[in-house]
């Protein structure tokens, strides 16, 4: 499976980044002796989910030379342990994972997210996740536009979470700190932080597309 857009996208850039995507369908296919175990206690859902992304990180990291190894998760964050020199994100959605990796010694981070377009999303997380702009701009715009800017914010703020998890302390790192503005296929991330706290970036740069009905948002940071 592929997803043109993005491709083209990490293409343009003089980073060197890969990217891998599985399906549930292609996990379910393999025998059990390709796959890592899974001792955490999950769900049947989450076992699969765990695998769904193992998966996609080794193919990811296979297509940037890497030897074909399970990576672990960090025991507190939950998060994949990357290997060094590495940088990379991750993304499940309805039985699809995504990994985006780069091995660029100026990308200090890296976050990705994947959303099914069609998926029902419930108006009423407008008022957790939106600012008082957002808002204002989703209500300018036709209700079927006003459902997938609505999509699109969610994801992209979740992109920005996990690029910025460990650089930005947690409690900053809220989606009502950062406002979203969106031409065409890229998208700016204004932060608004507490006027004592201080950081050294006042925007963000970051990229969106849609490929076989599938919504992605992606950026990276310097």
């Amino acid at each position: 499976m592929d997803f043109n857009s993005l491709s083209e996208l990490l293409e343009d850039h003089h980073c060197r980044f890969r990217y891998a995507i599985t399906s549930l369908h292609l996990l379910n296919n393999l025998p059990p002796e390709k796959l890592p175990e899974v001792n955490f206690g999950l769900s049947e859902k989450r076992n699969q989910e765990y695998l769904l992304g193992r998966l996609s990180i080794k193919d990811a990291l296979g297509s940037l030379g890497y030897p074909p190894t399970w990576i672990e998760r960090d025991q507190h964050t939950k998060t994949p342990v990357w290997p060094e020199g590495i940088t990379g994100s991750l993304s499940h959605s309805s039985g699809l994972a995504l990994a985006v990796v780069s091995n660029c010694p100026a990308i200090l981070g890296l976050g990705v997210d994947l959303e099914k377009a069609n998926r029902t999303i419930d108006l009423k997380i407008e008022r957790h996740i939106c600012t008082q702009d957002e808002s204002e701009d989703l209500h300018s715009l036709h209700p079927e536009n006003h459902t997938i800017r609505l999509l699109l914010t969610f994801s992209a703020k979740e992109s920005l979470y996990k690029c910025f998890f460990g650089e930005i302390p947690r409690d900053l790192l809220r989606f009502k700190n950062v406002s979203l503005k969106w031409e065409s296929n890229t998208w700016t991330a204004h932060w608004r932080f507490p006027s004592e706290k201080k950081y050294p970036m006042e925007k963000t740069i970051g990229y969106w597309g849609m490929d076989l009905n599938w919504l992605w948002t992606i950026c990276w940071r310097l």
